[in-house]
Parts: C-alpha cells; sequence; structure tokens
C-alpha cells in the first residue's frame, strides 16, 4: 500500500494509530476506500476531505517547500495521542503551509506545540 512518492510536502493520510500512508496526486479517494475498510471507520460519506480520525494531507507535485496556492492539511476530529506525536516529530516533512495549518489547529484545540510557533517559518 504504501508507495513512494516526491513531494517536497506530504501527501496522503494519518491514520489514528499515528501511522502515515503515502499517496499521489489524485489518489486520495483511492486510498480512501482502502483505509476505511482497513480501520473499520464507521460514517464514511466517500468524501476522501473527511474521513473520520484520519489527517489528511495533500500536495500538487510542482508545490515548492513554501507550498503556496498547492497544498493543505487537515483534519474534523480531535487528533489521537498517536497522530499528536508523528505530528510533532514530522513537522520538517510538511511544507510551511502545512506545518502552519497543522499548528493552528493544534493551538485551537489547545494542544501544546512547545518547540513551534504558529507563523515562525515566516520570520
Amino acid at each position: 500500500m504504501h508507495q513512494s512518492v516526491q513531494y517536497e510536502g506530504l501527501s496522503g493520510f494519518l491514520a489514528p494509530d499515528g501511522v502515515f500512508y503515502e499517496c499521489a496526486y489524485m489518489k486520495h479517494n483511492d486510498l480512501a476506500l482502502t483505509l476505511v475498510k482497513q480501520y473499520e471507520v464507521n460514517l464514511f460519506d466517500g468524501d476522501s476531505n473527511n474521513v473520520p480520525n484520519f489527517i489528511k494531507f495533500g500536495c500538487v507535485p510542482w508545490v515548492d517547500k513554501q507550498g503556496n496556492s498547492g497544498c493543505h492539511a487537515y483534519g474534523h476530529d480531535e487528533p489521537t495521542e498517536q497522530q499528536v506525536t508523528w505530528l510533532f516529530t514530522n513537522l520538517d516533512r510538511m511544507t510551511e503551509v502545512q506545518r502552519r495549518w497543522i499548528l493552528r489547529d493544534l493551538d485551537s484545540r489547545n494542544i501544546d506545540f512547545p518547540r513551534y510557533e504558529i507563523g515562525e517559518a515566516e520570520r
């Protein structure tokens, strides 16, 4: 299932158990269907932008490390401890835009990232 993809950021899903599943551009739907079955996810409506308990990362193949106008990262549920641990240790793999989205989301949920400040990469 793991496929090596060369991006400046991340493309795929972070599962509730803290395992990251990478996928190629425009392949999120296929991967989401596989993960929904594998993790026995309930209430999945077929939209890869809203897979319960997963965090989605996406990048267009030509995006740069800044990630302007070409990438995203978001989840709709409170992240698990395993997801937070993975995010802590993999911020450097994200584009700057993905990192800001993740840090803002965690900040809004009062999850502390002591080594990073929102917007730190913009300085």
